[in-house]
């Protein structure tokens, strides 16, 4: 008897199946480095010498990030994190404790950030970053003047210094931004898997219209030097400033880590779909590991949780915009065994259409109990219909 698959995410992931049996939903996300450079404690230097000023307590290196690697670029606007560090203050003056929820000790990350305008045009950047915990609605946001001096604020060192989001073409800057801790926010940061995120919302316009919403992979935030691994064979080098996996709201959210099980690039097998044309470009098939604090979203898959993302290039050739929102694509399982359905609630929510004349990507994710993913054979993507008319593009998936 063929099962067919549907599952919500309210404030659990769970999974209702229409057949014999239930199955689930979970979520993930990651970005890891290599090769990265440190210091620790035992280093005299300091990033942002202005912190021991304005605090007026004693400031003590925890960890400095020299080459973290944390990158995003928005159609030729770039923005780089150079470096950061993390400090313990100490005996810190009655203006400064305010920021620690009335305490006089605290920590101050201050991460040196490199914003470049590489277009002919000026764009709007607010330049906002922040450090996630548990889940996306956990998280410490950046602050661009609190604890950085006049000449590293970058809001008023760029060249415009009326509208503090404008960027003249071909700008380039560099300044800081802090982030504020309390002991215990901070004791928080070691005990989950922090990320740091860059966000989105460049625009060509004062009024954010048409803004891209993308945010920046989730980078690993470290906070102190990774044990060196024991040597192993040489493997193919993966770009430290390159995501390994498709960035998911698995991982985007902070709900999960990832373990791959099985991928497949460049597949590019082309299907036509009236004058819109859809390329299967890669698939990743991986096993989901929740995040502290984030177990119980997938109590529901019982023994572990399995995922498919499913990367996918449209080129829309059609008079009409092609919403990304609604598609009733569905995946099924060795012929007649089960049909899934993807998981919107997992899928990045950007791009949301794709306009007329234009291009674009899209990510479909479908989550599995592990151990029935392990039985599993064939998979034979449905893509479509578009806009909830026409035919589907139909895809037999790497397995």
């Amino acid at each position: 008897m063929k099962r067919v698959f549907s599952i919500a995410i309210i404030l659990i992931l769970f999974l209702s199946a229409c057949g014999k049996k239930e199955d689930t939903t979970g979520t993930s996300q990651e970005q890891s480095q290599t090769g990265i450079a440190q210091t620790s404690a035992s280093d005299n230097t300091v990033l942002n010498p202005y912190i021991a000023q304005e605090t007026e307590g004693t400031v003590e290196v925890i960890y400095r990030n020299k080459d973290p690697k944390y990158t995003h670029e928005m159609d030729g606007f770039k923005i780089a994190v150079d470096e950061y560090e993390i400090v313990k203050v100490t005996g810190m003056n009655e203006n400064s404790k305010i920021l620690f929820d009335d305490q006089t000790n605290g920590y101050i990350i201050t991460s040196k950030v490199t914003i470049e305008n590489g277009t002919n045009k000026q764009l709007y950047y607010s330049n906002y970053h922040r450090i996630q915990l548990s889940n996306e609605l956990d998280f410490i946001q950046s602050d661009w003047k609190n604890f950085v001096a006049e000449d590293q604020r970058i809001n008023t060192i760029k060249q415009n210094k009326d509208d503090f989001t404008l960027f003249e073409p071909k700008e380039k800057v560099s300044g800081f931004i802090t982030f504020a801790l309390t002991d215990y926010e901070f004791e928080k940061l070691k005990n989950t898997s922090p990320k740091y995120i860059i966000e989105g919302g460049l625009a060509d316009n004062s009024q954010s219209e048409n803004s891209n919403l993308q945010k920046s992979p989730v980078f690993d935030f470290l906070i102190t030097a990774p044990a060196q691994p024991v040597p192993e064979p040489a493997k193919p080098e993966v770009p430290a400033d390159q995501p390994i996996f498709h960035q998911d709201k698995l991982l985007t959210e902070n709900w999960a880590s990832k373990k791959m099980i099985f991928e497949k690039a460049n597949i590019n097998k082309t299907k036509a779909m009236g004058t819109v044309k859809v390329t299967l470009d890669s698939v990743q098939y991986t096993e989901v590991i929740p995040t502290a604090g984030n177990e119980s979203m997938f109590s529901a898959f019982g023994g572990g949780v399995a995922a498919l993302t499913v990367k996918l290039k449209i080129d829309n050739q059609s008079a009409a915009p092609i919403s990304l929102g609604n598609l009733g694509t569905s995946l099924d399982v060795d012929e007649t065994r089960a049909t899934y359905f993807t998981q919107g609630v997992v899928e990045p929510s950007e791009p949301s259409e794709i306009a007329a004349g234009q291009q674009g990507e899209k990510l479909h994710v479908f989550l599995f109990k592990k151990d029935e993913f392990d039985l599993y054979k064939k998979f034979t993507l449905n893509f479509g219909p578009i806009n909830g008319q026409g035919d589907v593009a139909v895809f037999n998936l790497p397995r």
